[in-house]
């Protein structure tokens, strides 16, 4: 019976991690870093920012647009290659059938681009600020496309960043709410809580909540077997707030494992940075559970948690995924 919940458990868990790195990472090349946008065009990095000062004022998006009206694309620069770098921007229909999946690969198996450009900036060279305006006249799906040429190399870096006009703020709310439904399921009942409330309910709806409870408990595992599991007893974690976790260790036969050392690490592995602090285990709290204090994340996105364990068989690394 452990053995088949623990199995279910990682496969959902497998499911749900594998769904929302492909949300996290769908748009390509822009990207959130504390708080700012990023387009990556290739190695070469730049702040990026759009404005609506008609609808929208002085407010800033990184992608999707609230309404078809005048739009100024900003690019700051990071890298002071792209000072002397010839850019040109272009922004097409999205009619790669990928919506915001979509690569440059996509787009270049377009071939000639014309036929769907709505917009286009031939490269020159701006040494401060890269600045274009264009006005939409409809809403829709679109992909923007940066290009930069090194001059002696003739080399050209692009970054396609597939967005939308006309953007609701809906997305990919509904699931991540669902998910966050679910763990507190999870948490309940690993604190015991669930377990008092559902005893005073019929059978039938005991057991839906237990599934529903353990189904998605975030279990991760090792080639040989040992698994970690996670609560959060002050609830989700949330961005700049340290707060504690609860690990439970177990092996492949669902035994409690005790006398563990763990170290922890991680990051944010498309932001190529790690943890802002140092979590560590403080205290053992027997029956496989170890209290884990000082974890921290300062910004949304998908994070990987890294533990290094060592028990009496050996040294094992599990990799927790996590999308905040």
């Amino acid at each position: 019976m452990i053995m088949e919940r623990i199995a279910v458990r990682f496969f959902l868990g497998f499911v749900l991690s594998t769904f929302l790195w492909e949300a996290a990472v769908a748009h390509g090349g822009v990207v959130q870093e504390d708080d700012l946008c990023v387009i990556k065009v290739n190695y070469l990095r730049a702040h990026f920012k759009i404005y609506q000062p008609r609808v929208s004022g002085h407010e800033q998006f990184c992608e999707d647009l609230p309404a078809a009206s005048e739009s100024v694309f900003i690019m700051e620069y990071q890298h002071d290659a792209l000072k002397s770098m010839p850019i040109d921007f272009r922004i097409i229909r999205d009619v790669t059938g990928k919506g915001r999946f979509a690569r440059m690969e996509d787009v270049e198996q377009l071939g000639d681009l014309d036929g769907v450009t709505v917009f286009y900036q031939p490269a020159m060279i701006e040494p401060d600020v890269f600045t274009v305006m264009h006005e939409f006249a409809e809403e829709g799906e679109f992909i923007g496309i940066v290009s930069a040429t090194q001059l002696d190399t003739r080399k050209v870096y692009a970054a396609v960043f597939p967005f939308e006009v006309g953007f609701t703020g809906v997305g990919y709310w509904p699931f991540f709410i669902a998910v966050l439904v679910l763990l507190q399921l999870q948490y309940l009942l690993m604190s015991g809580r669930l377990k008092g409330w559902i005893k005073r309910r019929s059978p039938g709806v005991a057991a839906g909540i237990l599934l529903c409870a353990l189904l998605i408990a975030p279990v991760a595992a090792d080639e040989g077997g040992l698994r970690v599991s996670y609560s959060t007893p002050a609830g989700p974690p949330e961005i700049n707030r340290i707060h504690s976790w609860i690990l439970h260790l177990e092996s492949a036969e669902g035994m409690p494992v005790e006398n563990a050392t763990i170290e922890v690490s991680g990051g944010m592995p498309e932001h190529d940075h790690g943890l802002p602090t140092q979590p560590r285990v403080t205290e053992e709290l027997g029956n496989g559970d170890y209290r884990l204090d000082g974890m921290r994340f300062h910004m949304r996105g998908y994070w990987e948690i890294t533990l290094t364990v060592g028990t009496a068989e050996g040294a094992s690394v599990i990799v927790i995924p996590l999308q905040l």
